[in-house]
C-alpha cells in the first residue's frame, strides 16, 4: 500500500486522520461517550460483498449515495479553507497498515489514509472513515465521531449469537420498538440491522 501525504485534508477529518496515524502508538486514557445515530454518523460495513463492485459496502445510503458531494477542505500549509466537489464514494483497500484509497480522485490522491479495518476492499462515503465497533467489526464513522476522535466504539444493535438468522433481525427490531414505542420505519436503521445480522439488505 502506497501512502500519500495530502496537503489538503477534509476540514472535519483533519484531527481524525492525524489521530489515526498516531493512535496505535498512544494509549487512550479516557474515551468519550457519543450518541451514535445509525445512518447519520455510524454504519456497520456489510458482511457480504456488493453484487456489482465486489467490495464490502460501508455507505449508509448504499447505491443511493450521491455521485458528487461538496466537502470543506483545509490546506495544512496555508490554513486556507475551501469547499470542493469530490466523489460521493471512495474505494479503499485495508491491510495491516490501515485503509487507503486505491485510485486518484479529486480531493483524495491514491493512498490517502481513511482509517483501519479488516483486510479487504471496501467502499465508503466521502467524509467518513473506517474503524471498528465494540465487537471488532469494520464500521464506517462520520469524520467528526468515532474511536479516532477519542469516542467509545459503536455498540452494534444486534445479538451476535443469532447472526445470520431472522431471529437476529426480529430481536433488534423489537428492542428498538420497545424503546421508542413506535413501529420501526427508518430506512437506514432497517438496513443497518440487516447488515449487522448478515442478512440481504438489497
Amino acid at each position: 500500500m502506497t501512502l500519500t501525504t495530502n496537503p489538503k485534508l477534509i476540514f472535519g477529518l483533519t484531527a481524525t486522520l492525524i489521530t489515526a496515524v498516531t493512535a496505535s502508538n498512544v494509549a487512550t486514557a479516557q474515551q468519550r461517550e457519543v450518541d451514535y445515530v445509525v445512518g447519520e454518523n455510524v454504519f456497520s460495513c456489510s458482511t457480504t460483498k456488493h453484487r456489482s463492485i465486489g467490495s464490502y459496502d460501508c455507505r449508509p445510503a448504499g447505491d443511493r449515495t450521491p455521485r458528487i458531494k461538496r466537502l470543506p477542505f483545509i490546506d495544512t500549509q496555508t490554513g486556507t479553507k475551501t469547499l470542493e466537489e469530490v466523489p460521493g464514494s471512495l474505494n479503499v483497500l485495508c491491510d495491516q497498515y490501515g485503509c487507503a484509497t486505491i485510485s486518484n480522485q479529486p480531493g483524495f490522491p491514491k493512498g490517502t489514509m481513511v482509517g483501519k479495518g479488516a483486510n479487504g476492499y471496501f467502499i465508503i462515503e466521502s467524509g467518513w472513515y473506517l474503524g471498528y465497533d465494540s465487537n471488532g467489526h469494520t464500521t464506517a464513522y462520520r469524520g467528526d465521531v468515532g474511536p479516532d476522535r477519542g469516542d467509545t466504539p459503536y455498540e452494534p444493535l444486534v445479538n451476535i449469537a443469532k447472526y445470520g438468522t431472522d431471529a437476529c433481525h426480529d430481536d433488534a427490531v423489537n428492542a428498538i420498538e420497545s424503546k421508542t414505542g413506535a413501529p420501526l420505519e427508518d430506512y437506514y436503521m432497517i438496513r443497518q440491522i440487516l447488515e449487522e445480522c448478515g442478512l440481504p439488505s438489497q
